[in-house]
């Protein structure tokens, strides 16, 4: 089975966090290598807008809630790095979802023309998910095309042709910015926090993707309409840890390990309003899936040791904190300690 990597994740904001995040000096000229752009698709009619920190072989964007041209969810981009892999993949989601897989080719403009850029196998999900998800195979051709006189010159000794390390290298590049300056290194784990169908999904797209469950907690006792949603294939072989710190919301938490990072999948019952109490995670009145505290609720990183650790806080649910032993986490919970 070929690996799945995980290429990005892609989260909303409410539009003042992501002022702030956008007039952050210590995120964008030191913490990462980034830019803000908007990225038109032709064919789709598509565009968005997002601000992109760039790592090794990872990277994140937070969307531009105001100049995105679809309805505000975050997403877990995965990615491929054998040539001709997609085709297989989407067989295999097929075979074993049983569910119609989308396999599709997106372009990005360059110079006026239209680039193949990857192929996107992808998982149809209902109109109001809170997290979508896909992989990705960059097109072989891509840098040949786009910006061609910029680094990488070829692929790194012992890497495919389509590594994600050489197209972020690329992106770097177009940018003049340079990782070694930077504290950001890569994505090492992934919380979400979903409604019992969708974990129900995200669980099983993991597990033909070949990430195994290594770990599952069952903060309280689910009543019986709970545990039916919680889908049992997801807890076969594992005892439960009645652990006394996750927030009331959430009926399970379990952890899946990847190639490349873990991802936890927290299962909560609470279909509106925000996980946790408090301020949602837009830091408004928000309502719906745009603020109701489900999605992408933490993510860590691996980075450059600092001398000091240090928090930064960019809106009432979205902070991040950078430890002196080479590890930052974002937090979007709300009043999140």
């Amino acid at each position: 089975m070929q690996p799945v990597y995980l290429n990005h994740l892609l989260i909303f904001l409410d539009a003042d966090t992501y002022r702030s995040i956008g007039a952050s000096g210590f995120l964008n000229d030191h913490f990462a290598s980034s830019e803000e752009r908007t990225t038109h698709d032709q064919a789709t009619g598509m565009s968005w807008t997002g601000r992109y920190y760039y790592g090794r072989d990872t990277y994140f964007e937070f969307m531009n809630p105001d100049r995105t041209s679809w309805a505000p969810r975050d997403a877990l981009a995965f990615g491929i790095e054998r040539e001709g892999g997609s085709e297989e993949l989407a067989g295999r989601l097929e075979r074993e979802l049983k569910r119609d897989i989308t396999l599709f080719k997106r372009k990005r403009r360059y110079r006026d023309q239209d680039i193949p850029w990857f192929w996107t196998v992808d998982i149809p999900r209902k109109d109001d998910a809170r997290l979508i998800s896909w992989v990705m195979e960059y097109d072989p051709g891509f840098l040949d095309r786009w910006a061609p006189d910029l680094p990488p010159e070829k692929p790194a000794a012992g890497k495919p042709g389509i590594a994600r390390s050489g197209f972020l290298t690329r992106y770097r590049s177009a940018i003049g910015d340079d990782l070694p300056d930077r504290l950001f290194r890569d994505i090492t784990s992934v919380t979400v926090t979903l409604p019992p169908d969708e974990a129900d999904l995200l669980a099983a797209e993991l597990g033909v993707y070949g990430y195994a469950a290594t770990k599952m907690d069952r903060p309280a006792e689910p009543d019986g309409d709970d545990v039916a949603g919680l889908g049992p294939d997801t807890t076969s072989g594992m005892a439960a840890d009645r652990s006394e710190s996750a927030p009331p919301a959430t009926r399970q938490r379990v952890n899946f390990r990847g190639p490349d990072l873990e991802i936890v999948v927290e299962w909560s019952v609470r279909a509106s309003g925000p996980v946790g109490g408090g301020a949602d995670r837009t830091g408004s009145a928000a309502t719906g899936s745009f603020g109701d505290g489900f999605g992408i609720t933490t993510f860590s990183m691996e980075t450059k040791p600092v001398s000091v650790t240090t928090t930064h806080t960019f809106g009432p649910a979205c902070r991040l904190t950078v430890d002196r032993t080479g590890k930052a986490t974002w937090s979007f919970r709300p009043n999140a300690r």
